[in-house]
């Protein structure tokens, strides 16, 4: 059960639900019908989240994800009127005009890295709006896939947690996806590539990856937190920083490689 303080939202996720439902999709949580516009209610899932560090869970997430974009085939996403557009894009140009603005308490938080992970974001936006890639059929897309959204029991396999689904390009997802589980690998991106066939999906916006995506959030995160909390969080950041500027390079030489 969930309460949402934002009725829009939980209408929103409980249209989605039924939509899947009518299909019979498998990788969702059937709802309990209840009559509460700000509560959602599922049937019990006994099953514990994927570890993205993981092969078979990386492959199980992606098999759900995949089932979800294919189900633009049969649901008519655009004509439900249920979700807004998703332009990735026009989303981190907003993340990054908010990293600047706090440009004082991020330098203080990131020392002379806040001045390399400006330069990097700028880069790759640039890239972005230079390189251009082929327009794709919308679809469905989670919007949120964290590996706590994905909920394994075996090879059971279930997407929770819609409230921030939208209507865009299947890549950017992966894009995403790609995102989340890097840093779980060390950035050794060919690997998974070689590995995981949906990920070919979004061979041509593998520049994307360039940008800090991750990290820019996680900074901006930090900020809305308690001093308290600030302390906890500090070494985290630190170690994301770190992590991501160790495995740059052999990073970005991978992703030449495979874009060329």
């Amino acid at each position: 059960m969930k309460y949402y303080e934002n009725g829009f939202v939980a209408q929103k996720v409980k249209a989605i639900h039924r939509e899947l439902e009518n299909i019979q999709f498998p990788y969702h949580i059937p709802l309990v019908e209840n009559e509460e516009p700000h509560i959602l209610k599922q049937f019990w899932f006994e099953g514990k989240s994927a570890e993205y560090k993981r092969f078979e869970h990386q492959q199980l997430s992606l098999h759900a994800i995949e089932k979800l974009h294919e189900t633009c085939e049969v649901i008519p996403w655009a004509e439900t009127g249920i979700l807004s557009t998703y332009r990735l894009e026009e989303k981190w140009k907003r993340r990054f005009e908010r990293f600047i603005h706090h440009e004082r308490e991020l330098r203080r938080l990131l020392k002379s890295n806040y001045d390399i992970l400006v330069n990097h974001a700028s880069y790759a936006l640039g890239l972005m709006a230079q390189i251009t890639v082929p327009s794709e059929k919308q679809t469905i897309l989670h919007g949120d896939v964290v590996h706590h959204n994905v909920m394994l029991r075996g090879e059971d396999v279930k997407l929770i947690d819609f409230d921030l689904a939208s209507l865009g390009e299947a890549s950017d997802e992966i894009i995403l996806w790609l995102h989340r589980v890097l840093p779980h690998v060390q950035y050794e991106i060919q690997p998974l590539v070689n590995d995981h066939h949906y990920l070919h999906k979004a061979q041509e916006k593998l520049h994307y990856l360039f940008f800090p995506n991750e990290i820019l959030r996680e900074c901006l995160f930090y900020l809305k937190l308690s001093d308290r909390q600030k302390l906890s969080c500090y070494p985290f950041i630190q170690s994301i920083v770190y992590d991501w500027m160790k495995n740059y390079d052999s990073f970005a030489r991978q992703i030449d490689t495979l874009q060329n």
